[in-house]
């Protein structure tokens, strides 16, 4: 190795991290044993179409590999015992209890995959070697290799007690779920996943600092390197890079004539074992999305049945997330028969919050909304076939990109939005009285996807039909000055300002004293000018004197008075609400929680 390639270890080496890496072993196969034990002492094969994706390890015995075709495992195993693995929801389940219980240890949990995990476990060695004597720490499973002395940073202790933790992990997940794991425990994330299969199956493995650059000797191609892609791979065996021994030995300077100056020290630095990356708390997914693969599929009639099983589903995924998807993506793999290739397209399109519902607390979607989904997903089909033209498509998939979250608590407005029928079905009113429905401002969990976005289809689907007595009601209450005795009945059409009254807002003089502060008292006692504020208000139809120009005044008349007094204090005194009273326009700047924004136009 030059002495370009030696400097990495020495400018990049920090050690200060403990980093633990979790591998589940034959992650679909423990599942289906742990669902049906007696499969534990048989040779397991998990099918997906006509491949062995993985197996137990009494399959792999007799020279079962994973991607293995099914008729080729029956040749070698004759006996082996296949369960279909096409519908990965008890997977899924699986992981999400794995990954709930690593989060016990509060500390950053990164999801690799279904059946991996990162976890930076460095504040808690901190915390754990403040309680514990230095000297009767020892480590708990294998060492890669022993160190010829102690690092003069500490980092061999810590690494030490993180490997203890490592167990804990690893008992905990076989105490609770009954699955077997291996663990790799280093200072960085790419030493903790390459020493993690070491002692597979059932063992954990911790490797020091100073061993990373030899261990990473032992590795025989360049693509053995986590984050080093094919095509990476192709130019570095261009330039005769193929071991990463070689990538150890060559200079720096030849890497930077083929990539870019940062990645030169990147690739430089992961040759030598080190990786500055950190372990990233996974959140809840960007997109839940399901696929179906197969030979050929030429008929449209086949094609709907494919996406009704995977809709049929996927909703099941979207009950268990919780959240309510806003926008769906459609994705087909076409076959093209003259350059006998493939390739994939998708369209994606917004679809109503409305088609999903709450039902005792769970996401559900009713007959007519799987209709509506399906129809939305077949003219979205529509647009990327020409159906007169003959169609091959060998995949199809359906995915719910976009997300809005849902706030259940029991006197969150949401809640009552999304479960009060007679609200709903007034969201879209719009009548002869200029009472449009006021709606939710919600933003998307994850950003827009990469696909072709179809903007065409970007409107939001309609509700459904509302009632005719809804509609009558509405219309009648926004006609009427009838009194509303409970904001729960109140309407969501009518909670709204006047438009035309906004455009020349002036602020009327409040009143000295605020009648709903002395409910009981007698204004013309107590103070003369009240008395004479409150005969006005009584000479303008009961309206409410201390409220803005564009405020609608039945409606908030219409008001508990505890709500009135709330709305008036904001008016009062702008700086506690942060809305300007001079800047109407900065009106919707309001806080999210706050009631006033509901008295804001909604634009």
């Amino acid at each position: 190795m030059d002495s370009s390639s030696s400097t990495f270890t020495d400018v990049s080496s920090d050690h200060s991290k403990s980093i633990i890496h979790i591998d589940v072993d034959c992650f679909y196969a423990q599942v289906e044993m742990v669902r049906k034990p007696e499969l534990r002492s048989l040779p397991l094969g998990i099918q997906q179409k006509n491949i062995v994706v993985t197996s137990n390890y009494e399959a792999r015995k007799y020279g079962i590999r994973k991607c293995m075709l099914v008729s080729d495992a029956l040749k070698v195993c004759p006996n082996l015992k296949l369960v279909n693995g096409e519908d990965l929801h008890d997977y899924r389940a699986a992981s999400n209890k794995i990954f709930t219980i690593l989060q016990n240890w509060k500390g950053p949990v990164e999801k690799l995959g279904m059946d991996e995990n990162f976890i930076d476990v460095t504040n808690l060695v901190q915390e754990k070697l403040k309680n514990i004597n230095v000297t009767s720490i020892t480590l708990s499973g294998n060492m890669y290799c022993e160190p010829s002395e102690e690092c003069p940073c500490g980092c061999h202790t810590r690494l030490k007690v993180a490997s203890q933790i490592a167990s804990e992990m690893r008992n905990k997940i076989y105490d609770e779920l009954g699955f077997t794991t291996c663990a790799g425990i280093a200072h960085n994330k790419l030493l903790a996943k390459l020493v993690c299969p070491l002692n597979k199956p059932n063992d954990q493995t911790t490797i020091f600092p100073e061993h990373g650059a030899n261990f990473m000797t032992t590795l025989q191609s360049v693509r053995s390197i986590p984050s080093i892609g094919s095509k990476t791979t192709e130019v570095l065996i261009s330039q005769k890079i193929i071991t990463v021994s070689d990538l150890q030995e060559v200079s720096l300077d030849v890497l930077k004539k083929h990539f870019s100056g940062d990645m030169a020290v990147r690739l430089k630095c992961l040759s030598v074992g080190e990786d500055n990356t950190p372990v990233k708390q996974s959140g809840r997914p960007q997109s839940i999305g399901l696929e179906d693969s197969f030979k050929t599929v030429s008929v449209k009639s086949e094609v709907e049945e494919k996406f009704l099983a995977l809709l049929q589903r996927l909703l099941i995924l979207v009950r268990e997330d919780g959240r309510i998807p806003v926008s769906l993506r459609v994705t087909l793999r076409k076959r093209d028969v003259k350059r006998l290739s493939s390739h994939r397209e998708s369209r994606q399109c917004q679809v109503s919050p409305s088609i999903f519902t709450i039902s005792n607390g769970t996401l559900t979607v009713t007959e007519a909304g799987q209709q509506k989904l399906m129809s939305i997903i077949m003219r979205l089909f529509n647009k990327l076939i020409d159906l007169s033209k003959p169609f091959h498509l060998t995949l199809v998939g359906l995915a719910f990109t976009k997300f809005q979250e849902r706030m259940t608590g029991r006197s969150s407005i949401v809640n009552y939005l999304m479960n009060d029928i007679s609200v709903q079905s007034v969201l879209n009113i719009q009548n002869d009285c200029d009472t449009s429905a006021s709606s939710m401002d919600y933003s998307a969990a994850s950003p827009s996807s990469s696909t072709t976005t179809d903007l065409s289809d970007g409107e939001v689907e309609p509700s459904p039909k509302k009632p005719k007595k809804v509609n009558w009601i509405a219309k009648r209450r926004c006609l009427s000055k009838e009194e509303v005795a409970s904001p729960s009945k109140l309407k969501v059409g009518e909670l709204r300002l006047n438009s035309k009254e906004l455009e020349k807002v002036s602020e009327l003089r409040l009143s000295s004293r605020d009648r709903s502060l002395t409910p009981r008292a007698s204004p013309a006692k107590d103070n003369p000018s009240d008395a004479s504020d409150s005969m006005k208000d009584v000479a303008e139809g009961g309206k409410c004197a201390d409220c803005p120009s564009y405020v609608d005044k039945e409606v908030f008349n219409a008001l508990p008075d505890n709500m009135q007094q709330e709305l008036k204090a904001m008016w009062k005194n702008p700086a506690s609400s942060e809305l300007p009273r001079s800047s109407p326009r900065n009106l919707n700047k309001a806080k999210p929680n706050t009631l006033l924004k509901y008295f804001v136009p909604h634009k």
